[in-house]
């Protein structure tokens, strides 16, 4: 009695062992660790509901066409629901009015209203002015000239198409990407680098200081850019890079009698070439690859045909790749040649790379408006209103794109239940969720800087959170993996263990069989 006692207790003791510790033990080293995540919030973001708040003042000289100005902007913008008006009419001083229908030049009168009013981020000024020539008149800064009350309608376009661009804002907060986001590069810092390639150096030599062209031009705009982007400006020069464009020799009217054609087609074949030898994939951030590339004498002078083999009639022949960057051809003249000494005109050549690099980080192209205005760049900084555009198309895009990633990482979380979410992870979406919501607010009072930059947080945060390596700790050892490991190992053990508890339970209940004794 006292050996069936003994072997029954030591029995319930591996049981004991085995469902007080073993099981505790197993399921909390096999438990998949997440730290609490904000998933109401996550699910209730709407990237349709995004919109910023812009304000705009009219000057005019009397109430009337205060009014009448007002209400057709007003009108113009009143079926977009990505950016809202908060429009302020005030009216000209007798002071402020006398100078700008005294001074003849814009430029002038630009001062004027500087000197009363002081301009800042997101906000534009509709200023009356009688001696324009045409109906609306639009410079370098946040400040719009019309004639009279006349010129609403036209003052409505121009604000409407060449500054504000509900159409390209709508296109920033959508997840599908529209025409400007196909060109467009995305946010973040960049590399800017401007090649030289001269293919046959020991036939031809160039004169063109790169390094001085990328600093005065490339470096004079992007500082203008400082709130948006960090840029890293570089230049290199690449020789002995020949390519072949097959090109065809043209018959025609000029001095020297003849031009040689390059289809279009070939030029994107050169951008694979150039991406064998440019050393541009130096770092993570995108570049943005600005290349001369100078044709050979024996295909001098060349110049491109379009889709509809057309010949581009331009000074410079060039072509842009949307999120790559642009290329010109520098073909030598026939004088260049028999001296053997190429010297690229640095004005053309930079001027056409800024038109380029303008387009790719998000400037886009302004079409003529009916007696609208628009002034030509005078230097190479961009307008102060584009750099507002700039700061609204990035915006959105930013909160946009940390909307889509953090509730692309929600729905993967829910559907796979063994991936691990540490601490890091945590914090990041945390503060990808705080700033989204302070964005927001921000966009709402038109705060736009501001917006800007917790939108930029946000973005970061989102896309660290979603790109950590942790996230792939266990992805790939699914629940019946785990059970096949399992299983083999720990039932040769828990067999022997439930006939003993069996023989347990039966033995508390008296009803365990005697042993029979021979």
């Amino acid at each position: 009695m006292a050996r069936e006692w003994s072997r029954m207790w030591a029995s319930a003791s591996f049981v004991g062992v085995l469902i007080v510790i073993g099981v505790p033990l197993w399921w909390k080293t096999t438990e998949v660790f997440r730290v609490s995540l904000p998933y109401d919030k996550i699910n209730s973001f709407d990237l349709e509901a995004h919109y910023i708040t812009t304000d705009l003042v009219v000057l005019a000289n009397d109430d009337q066409t205060a009014v009448t100005v007002a209400e057709e902007i007003q009108m113009t913008f009143s079926q977009s629901d990505v950016i809202k008006l908060r429009i302020i009419k005030l009216i000209i001083s007798d002071t402020l009015r006398q100078t700008l229908d005294t001074v003849i030049d814009e430029q002038e009168a630009l001062e004027a209203i500087a000197a009363t009013f002081t301009q800042k981020h997101n906000t534009l000024y509709v200023v009356q002015r009688a001696p324009l020539f045409q109906d609306v008149w639009v410079g370098t800064e946040r400040v719009v000239f019309f004639r009279d009350g006349k010129a609403s309608s036209t003052l409505a376009s121009a604000i409407e198409k060449w500054i504000y661009e509900p159409s390209v804002l709508q296109g920033a907060r959508s997840e599908s990407a529209d025409a400007a986001r196909h060109v467009r590069l995305p946010s973040s810092d960049y590399h800017v680098v401007l090649s030289v390639v001269n293919p046959k150096p020991h036939l031809l030599k160039v004169e063109f200081d790169a390094a001085e062209a990328v600093e005065d031009y490339i470096g004079s705009f992007v500082d203008e850019l400082s709130e948006l982007h960090n840029f890293t400006l570089k230049s290199q020069w690449l020789y002995l890079l020949d390519f072949d464009f097959q090109p065809r020799k043209v018959i025609d009217n000029t001095k020297v009698g003849y031009h040689y054609a390059i289809r279009h087609e070939r030029l994107h074949l050169l951008l694979t070439k150039l991406e064998e030898r440019a050393a541009t994939h130096v770092s993570e951030l995108p570049t943005v690859n600005l290349a001369l590339y100078v044709t050979q004498c024996d295909m001098s002078p060349a110049y491109i045909y379009d889709t509809n083999n057309q010949k581009v009639e331009s000074r410079v022949q060039a072509f842009m790749s949307p999120k790559w960057g642009g290329v010109v051809l520098g073909t030598p003249t026939v004088d260049e040649c028999a001296e053997g000494i190429h010297r690229p005109k640095v004005t053309q050549i930079m001027g056409t790379f800024l038109a380029h690099l303008r387009k790719l980080i998000g400037i886009t192209h302004k079409k003529s408006i009916q007696n609208g205005h628009l002034e030509a760049l005078r230097s190479v900084a961009p307008r102060r209103w584009e750099v507002d555009s700039l700061l609204r198309i990035r915006t959105l895009e930013q909160v946009t794109s940390a909307e889509t990633s953090l509730k692309s990482l929600a729905k993967l979380l829910g559907e796979i239940s063994n991936i691990v979410i540490n601490e890091e992870v945590g914090t990041s979406i945390n503060i990808a969720v705080q700033n989204i919501q302070n964005a927001k607010n921000l966009m709402l009072s038109g705060h736009l800087l501001e917006a800007y930059r917790a939108s930029q947080t946000a973005f970061i945060a989102a896309e660290t959170a979603f790109m950590d390596p942790s996230l792939l700790a266990l992805l790939y050892f699914p629940d019946d993996q785990k059970y096949a490991i399992y299983i083999p190992l720990f039932l040769p053990i828990m067999f022997p263990v439930i006939l003993s508890l069996k023989n347990l339970i039966l033995w508390f209940r008296g009803k365990l069989p005697k042993e029979k004794v021979e």
